[in-house]
């Protein structure tokens, strides 16, 4: 998977665009948002969140057959515009919980089986009839930190967009024992709904700004990541949860020191710059996503991040890496 020149220029272009404005901050966590300029034409093509188009309906996700398979889940979009399933963004229901192992482009419709990881490791049978729905919430962003690195791995194998299922098992029982949160079925769900108080205590601190399109996120004095979408509303409409997915790394802080270590190797930005900076330089990769666009990679000494590229920057996530990537 090596196409320098197909989408060497998406996410350089997208981050020379986008302004970052002043930052908003609450406790540990610092947000500098990422806005968008008011004559530019926005990136990607318009596009319905999973959550807005379960809710009205329009898409129905299941599980590939009736005895299911782990890590794939069929999306079946009756719409006629595109559905947009983010990276990590989490389902409940059917057999078993799960979260997107990339960000996935549905086309209108259409049907996609797309590549999943369970968040759920002690349930495998229906709660009910239905498919799906949406719990509103993305996966903490340690922990896609860690899936990311492994579908890399994956695809450049062509294994396909797949996780490391037992590593993603691993990380959410250790938040779980850590916080000594009670689940029978071993839920993510159940660990961010441990910190239902805290987690809405630090999302009031936060606003989307006009026109804003992303945001770098520090933790402390160091950047932990950077999230951004091709559109302002779609931004706007991913806002919360997006949000909860840092917010929930802030309030588990002591966790995450406890469970990797204080010095966890990666590369240390104390400011949003010289992030957005090592970011924009660095070499990327790509090839065909599942749906439409093509699925964008980077991985050098300071910086990774994975990205959907559909005539333009559809959705981004960066992190900090490991001095030795």
């Amino acid at each position: 998977m090596s196409d320098p020149n197909a989408s060497s220029h998406t996410i350089r272009s997208f981050l020379s665009l986008a302004e970052l404005a002043p930052r908003q901050a609450h406790k540990a966590l610092t947000l500098w948002p990422l806005v968008w300029p008011e004559a530019a034409e926005p990136s990607g093509p318009a596009s319905t969140p999973l959550c807005e188009a379960l809710e009205r309906g329009e898409v129905h996700v299941d599980e590939v057959s009736e005895s299911g398979s782990v890590p794939h889940l069929r999306v079946t979009n009756g719409g006629s515009q595109p559905v947009l399933f983010l990276f990590g963004e989490e389902i409940v229901g059917a057999m078993q919980n799960r979260v997107a192992n990339a960000t996935f482009l549905v086309a209108g419709n259409s049907e996609q089986v797309v590549d999943v990881s369970c968040v759920e490791a002690g349930r495998w049978e229906r709660g009910g009839r239905g498919g799906f729905r949406s719990s509103q919430g993305v996966l903490a962003h340690a922990l896609r930190r860690k899936m990311a690195k492994k579908v890399k791995l994956a695809v450049e194998e062509g294994r396909g967009f797949e996780a490391d299922q037992g590593e993603v098992w691993s990380g959410i029982s250790a938040r779980l024992r850590a916080a000594n949160t009670d689940s029978a079925t071993h839920a993510w769900a159940a660990h961010r709904e441990s910190r239902r108080h805290e987690l809405a205590e630090i999302e009031r601190a936060f606003r989307p700004a006009e026109r804003q399109v992303g945001f770098v996120a520090m933790r402390g004095d160091e950047v932990v990541g950077l999230e951004a979408l091709g559109r302002s509303e779609a931004f706007a409409s991913s806002f919360q949860s997006l949000v909860r997915a840092y917010a929930i790394d802030a309030v588990d802080a002591g966790l995450l020191c406890e469970i990797e270590g204080r010095d966890n190797g990666t590369v240390k930005f104390d400011a949003p710059e010289p992030f957005i900076a090592a970011l924009s330089g660095a070499p990327v990769s790509s090839g065909p996503s599942l749906g439409l666009g093509s699925d964008v990679r980077v991985d050098t000494a300071g910086v990774s991040a994975c990205a959907l590229d559909c005539e333009g920057l559809v959705h981004l996530t960066a992190f900090p890496a490991e001095e030795t990537a």
